[in-house]
C-alpha cells in the first residue's frame, strides 16, 4: 500500500460507529483535524526538503482534504457551537494557514526554495493552529462530560505525540529551517521529550486490558516504535526523516486500527 493509500486509510478507519454518536462524533472529528494539521506541516517539510517530490504534495493535499472534511463535520455539530476556541476562529486560523502554505509550496515549486521567515510563520502557525483544536477537543469533553473509552483515548494520545514528532523530526531534518521553531533554543531536547512521553504512554496503554481486536494493532505500534525510538532520540546525530516519516504512516494506521476495534 502507497503512502497515499495509507494515510487515506487511517481517516477511514477513524471513522467508527462509537465516533459516529453525538457528542463522540465532534471529538472524532476534531481529533482529525488535530492530526490532518501536523501532516500538512510534515509532507510541506519533506516536499521542501527533498526537491518539491511530487510524493509529498500529494500526500500535502490528502492532508488538506481530511482536515477540510472534518472540520465541515465540525460546523455541522449543534454540540460545536459552545466550543471554546470558537469553530469560527479555528477556521480562520485554518485558512491563513493554507494561505501561507499554498504561498511556500509555490516557492518551493517556481523558485526550488521557500522564505525562511514565511516557512518560520508557517510552523508556528500550524502549532497554533494544532494547540486551539486540542483545547476544542478539551473544552467539548468537559461541557458534555463525555469522554471516549481509555483505550480510545490513549490511542489519540499516542497518535498526537506520534504526529507531533515526526512534524519536528521532518523540519530539522530536511532543511536548516528546523532550528528556528524546534525546542526552546534553551538546550531542552523538544523531540526527546516527547519520545518519553510516547514511551510513557504506550506502556500505559499496554497495561490496559484492550479490546482483543485492539491487541494485534497495539503490539505493532510497539514494534514499530521499537524499530525507530533510538533513531528518534538521535535525531541530531544521524537524521533520517524518510524513515520517520514512513512508520508515522504506519503506527499511525494502526492506532487507527485501535480506534476502529471499539465501535
Amino acid at each position: 500500500m502507497n503512502a497515499v493509500n495509507r494515510l487515506m486509510g487511517i481517516g477511514l478507519l477513524l471513522f467508527s460507529q462509537w465516533s459516529l454518536s453525538a457528542p463522540a462524533g465532534l471529538l472524532d472529528a476534531l481529533h482529525q483535524m488535530r492530526l490532518a494539521a501536523n501532516g500538512m506541516a510534515t509532507h510541506f517539510y519533506m516536499f521542501s526538503g527533498l526537491n518539491a517530490d511530487s510524493k509529498y504534495s500529494k500526500l500535502i493535499d490528502v492532508s488538506k482534504q481530511h482536515f477540510i472534511s472534518a472540520l465541515e463535520r465540525v460546523k455541522a455539530d449543534p454540540a460545536a457551537q459552545s466550543m471554546q476556541p470558537s469553530t469560527e476562529k479555528i477556521n480562520s486560523q485554518w485558512q491563513a494557514l493554507n494561505e501561507l502554505l499554498e504561498v511556500n509550496r509555490q516557492d518551493v515549486l517556481t523558485k526550488g526554495f521557500a522564505s525562511i521567515r514565511l516557512v518560520d510563520d508557517m510552523g508556528r502557525m500550524s502549532t497554533t493552529l494544532v494547540d486551539d483544536i486540542d483545547a476544542a477537543y478539551h473544552s467539548v469533553q468537559q461541557s458534555t462530560s463525555v469522554t471516549p473509552p481509555a483505550a480510545v483515548e490513549a490511542a489519540r494520545n499516542l497518535a498526537m505525540l506520534m504526529s507531533e514528532i515526526t512534524s519536528l523530526y521532518a523540519a530539522e531534518g530536511t532543511s536548516n529551517l528546523g532550528y528556528l521553531f524546534v525546542g526552546t533554543g534553551e538546550n531542552t531536547d523538544t523531540i526527546g521529550g516527547l519520545a518519553d512521553e510516547f514511551e510513557q504512554q504506550l506502556t500505559t496503554l499496554e497495561s490496559m486490558n484492550v479490546a482483543p481486536d485492539a491487541a494485534t494493532s497495539l503490539r505493532n505500534v510497539a514494534s514499530k516504535w521499537r524499530f525507530i525510538e533510538e533513531r528518534v532520540r538521535k535525531h541530531n546525530e544521524n537524521s533520517v526523516p524518510f524513515l520517520i516519516v514512513s512508520y508515522n504512516e504506519k503506527i499511525l494506521q494502526h492506532l487507527a486500527a485501535i480506534e476502529a476495534s471499539y465501535q
